[in-house]
């Protein structure tokens, strides 16, 4: 058996922890993976710490860290908790196998580009790829069949518009959509919180198809791409879209499964 590898991505709102498990076929198998809620942990080093002694890590080989916090990030590697296990810290673009076709390759966000990484490797050779990470901030990204990443959109995820809404409203309410978005949202919505909930949902939903159209039509046009792009989610809000977006593929943290497969 492989050794495994250990990946910890630290995002705006959550910490995430995978072990994965290499297997013959060049892939990563996820064996666990978990989340820690930033603002419900005061130190993420023993968080980190609690989970490994939950493993059997007798395995592990690498551990390798990234982050859209840089600060956090590297908190956790000053109290780095693991003297048998110093830490590979993906902190730039250079360090992903990853073609950028971009105006500024250095200001694109690295889980934008493990997530690029991960599908470059998991879509179907030939076919480009869409990638939509349903998190803080919702990324829909164009990667051609080449693996190469071309960029995309950012737009609020639902947790940071439902906190617009209550935070730059006098009345609204604020929304917990991780409980309260289990099912589409029925319309019209008959009161203030189902209006609120059909209007993040359901405008996310929208966005995300309008944008995933939008990029299919221009990895045709603008790189003479002759197959369909498969399309994947991943990310917080990125099951609930799943089950309305017909042939898209989840995949639970797909920033994890880059960084695994940069920890081989």
């Amino acid at each position: 058996m492989m050794p495994a590898v250990v990946a910890i991505d630290i995002g705006n709102t959550r910490a995430k922890f995978g072990i994965f498990q290499p297997n013959a076929n060049g892939f990563v198998d996820p064996k666990v993976i978990v989340a820690r809620v930033l603002s419900q942990t005061n130190d993420l080093s023993i968080d980190f710490l609690r989970w490994w002694n939950s493993l059997d890590a007798s395995a592990v080989s690498r551990v390798v860290v990234a982050g859209s916090d840089p600060d956090l990030r590297d908190e956790l590697i000053r109290r780095w908790p693991l003297k048998q296990h110093a830490p590979v810290v993906v902190s730039s673009f250079q360090q992903i196998p990853v073609q950028v076709d971009v105006d500024f390759p250095s200001r694109v966000g690295i889980d934008r580009l493990l997530n690029a990484l991960a599908v470059a490797r998991l879509k179907d050779a030939g076919r480009p790829a869409i990638v939509v990470d349903s998190g803080t901030a919702t990324t829909v990204d164009l990667v051609t069949s080449d693996g190469t990443f071309r960029g995309g959109s950012i737009l609020p995820g639902l947790r940071l518009s439902a906190h617009a809404m209550h935070d730059y409203t006098a009345r609204l309410p604020l929304l917990d959509v991780d409980e309260t978005l289990t099912a589409l949202p029925s319309l019209p919505g008959r009161n203030t919180e189902a209006a609120m909930l059909a209007g993040l949902f359901v405008g996310q939903l929208g966005a995300v198809r309008e944008i995933s159209e939008r990029l299919a039509i221009a990895a045709q046009k603008n790189f003479n791409e002759s197959q369909a792009p498969q399309l994947f989610i991943t990310g917080g809000g990125g099951r609930q879209l799943a089950d309305h977006l017909p042939n898209s593929l989840y995949v639970d943290s797909l920033a994890l499964h880059g960084l695994a497969f940069l920890g081989l």
